[in-house]
């Protein structure tokens, strides 16, 4: 955290991310395509080889947050950590460039590449009928590149009541991924369900400041992104929550059940 950027002294020279989880996926899992369900990501998914016809491999990675960003963000139930709002903003401003850094080394390597979720073919829908670009307008909530359910094929977790994905490091931080025709090891899932390393503790439910979450339904988006629209008010130009990924058993880690 530079000078610059920094909301208070103390910030400056603060870490956002610790070191990587990678995994690596084959771009002829038949998981992909599931991916294309209504109760998925839904048809707008595009697989890996839509993105790159040639492609063999995706590599998934999972950068978690610090002690700084973690940390801060459980000193207040409702009031948002500086460094989760840095992390939110210019932390993702950041793997989006490692995504194409990425990119570019498989690229001077021989190998074709491609980072969806940094390209300009990425396209993204919050409530219906809210992006242009969207044909369907009925979509809400949905991608065609969702870097959570890639990490999730990829073997890096799997998902929580909150819809965040629980990873060997926990639930607190952020994804990226790269497609590529390099053929590399792929990362055997220790896991079978989507949800089987959540415990349905219930803490993300009584965290929720938007009360969105709940253990018969999960997560509604529309209330979460409701509340959200506050904080982007409130925290201009920056803006987070994550109230869900603090504070809770799988914060940093597989958390035991029963």
């Amino acid at each position: 955290m530079d000078e610059a950027m920094a909301l208070v002294p103390s910030d400056v020279g603060q870490r956002l991310y610790d070191t990587p989880l990678v995994r690596v996926g084959s771009a002829d899992d038949p998981e992909w395509e599931e991916m294309k369900r209504p109760e998925a990501v839904g048809h707008l998914f595009r697989t890996p080889k839509e993105w790159l016809p040639e492609a063999v491999s995706v590599v998934s990675y999972f950068a978690p947050f610090s002690d700084f960003v973690v940390e801060g963000n459980k000193r207040d139930a409702v009031d948002v950590g500086n460094g989760w709002l840095y992390a939110r903003v210019e932390g993702q401003a950041f793997l989006t460039e490692v995504n194409r850094f990425l990119e570019r080394w498989f690229r001077e390597r021989g190998y074709r590449a491609v980072a969806p979720y940094a390209s300009a073919g990425f396209r993204y829908v919050f409530e219906a009928g809210t992006n242009a670009e969207i044909a369907d307008k009925s979509l809400s909530f949905t991608s065609n590149w969702s870097e959570r359910h890639v990490a999730y094929i990829c073997g890096l977790g799997t998902f929580s009541l909150s819809k965040g994905l629980i990873t060997e490091r926990g639930v607190s931080g952020r994804f990226g991924s790269v497609v590529t025709d390099a053929p590399l090891p792929v990362t055997k899932r220790r896991y079978t369900g989507l949800y089987d390393y959540c415990s349905m503790c219930g803490a993300c439910v009584r965290n929720c400041p938007a009360q969105a979450i709940s253990l018969e339904h999960g997560k509604s988006h529309h209330l979460c992104c409701s509340y959200f629209d506050t904080l982007r008010e409130k925290y201009a130009p920056r803006f987070g929550c994550g109230k869900c990924q603090v504070n809770v058993p799988c914060e940093r880690r597989i958390p035991k059940k029963g």
